[in-house]
């Protein structure tokens, strides 16, 4: 849409974006209670369960943040190469890599000093970056199909760090299946004490801004998306296309790696344990798909959505509906959102007020 002067009517475009993710989002939570209903002996309690669970205490309110600032880098990380219309599925892998990479840094002689946090967060970036190049270069020089060759990396990654952790990082002979706590020198500080609400919310926050100047005020980011758009013309314009499609690659690569930092840093975990993303890597597909790949609005709903998932997950241990609900309200969300859902009737209803304005 544009205006009279023929620029475009970004409020106008945002609002009309933001009326049809919530309208979307109420009617998933409509069809949620019909489901806490018909599953619930005590429905009304559950479903306020989920509306209000994430805000009833400060421990709380900490997890909600912990989400938001995971589910905003892991959405970012999509978003980058969704930007590029690379259809990569690896950033769980590179997650997992990231992590692995900055728990060696924090449990060397380097993570009891000062540098302990922006040493750990780089070597997280530098291995994500690493792992999120291979599914580009092979795609770009073999003609390998990105979708399956970054999900196999992803299986690869996730069994060769479980399998580190507990063969080579946890304590000997202890059976557990994580390694040592880092020294408190490579841990994120509290920002309230007591609660989950650590240093991940600042660089999730940093890394918005930082993703959004690259996109939309860089000569790469023009690059990226024109290939984005359309490779062909692209390619007639003179730009690489499987260079920046690489390049892509690796830079969600390394947004990846930062999120596998920012979870074995977090105060939830101050250490490397198999299985650490808890699948959450993998849900910035629905944070991007919603933000229609914009980083601005990643944050955004980031936010929406951890309250929806911190609610979920509060409902399934404080009533008796499991908490596998927040899967239904998740694929409600993914079936409106991204199927540029409308309200019902809204052209005809829009065709009779012309009319109407028209007579007048």
């Amino acid at each position: 849409m544009t205006t009279m002067t023929g620029k475009p009517d970004r409020l106008g475009t945002f609002a009309r974006e933001a009326g049809r993710a919530i309208g979307a989002l109420l009617i998933a939570l409509v069809v949620a209670l019909l489901i806490i209903i018909a599953t619930s002996a005590d429905p009304m309690n559950a479903f306020s369960q989920l509306l209000t669970a994430p805000l009833t205490s400060k421990r709380t309110i900490g997890y909600w943040m912990d989400d938001v600032a995971k589910l905003t880098l892991t959405g970012l990380a999509f978003s980058l190469v969704f930007q590029a219309r690379q259809f990569s599925m690896g950033v769980q892998g590179q997650v997992y890599v990231g992590g692995l990479f900055a728990a060696l840094v924090a449990l060397s002689p380097a993570g009891a000093t000062p540098l302990a946090i922006p040493l750990c967060l780089i070597a997280g970036m530098v291995g994500g970056a690493a792992y999120g190049f291979l599914p580009g270069y092979a795609k770009a020089k073999f003609g390998a199909n990105e979708i399956v060759s970054s999900l196999m990396l992803n299986y690869i990654a996730i069994k060769v760090v479980n399998w580190i952790t507990r063969a080579h990082l946890a304590p000997p002979n202890s059976g557990q299946l994580m390694s040592p706590p880092f020294p408190p020198e490579a841990v994120f500080p509290a920002l309230v004490a007591n609660t989950r609400l650590d240093l991940g919310i600042v660089v999730a926050l940093v890394m918005t801004v930082v993703v959004w100047f690259i996109l939309y005020r860089t000569r790469w980011g023009l690059k990226l998306r024109l290939v984005g758009d359309n490779p062909t013309f692209a390619e007639y314009a003179g730009i690489r296309a499987n260079a920046v499609m690489i390049a892509a690659m690796t830079a969600a690569g390394a947004v990846g790696g930062l999120l596998g930092a920012v979870f074995v840093q977090g105060r939830a975990y101050g250490k490397i344990a198999e299985n650490f993303d808890g699948n959450l890597a993998f849900e910035g597909i629905l944070i991007a798909i919603v933000a229609k790949n914009r980083p601005l609005a990643v944050p955004l709903v980031a936010l929406a959505y951890g309250y929806l998932r911190q609610g979920a997950q509060l409902m399934g241990n404080r009533t008796d509906v499991p908490n596998e609900m927040i899967s239904v309200v998740q694929a409600l969300v993914i079936l409106l959102v991204a199927s540029s859902f409308t309200v019902p009737g809204r052209k005809a209803l829009g065709r009779i007020f012309k009319r109407r304005g028209a007579v007048q």
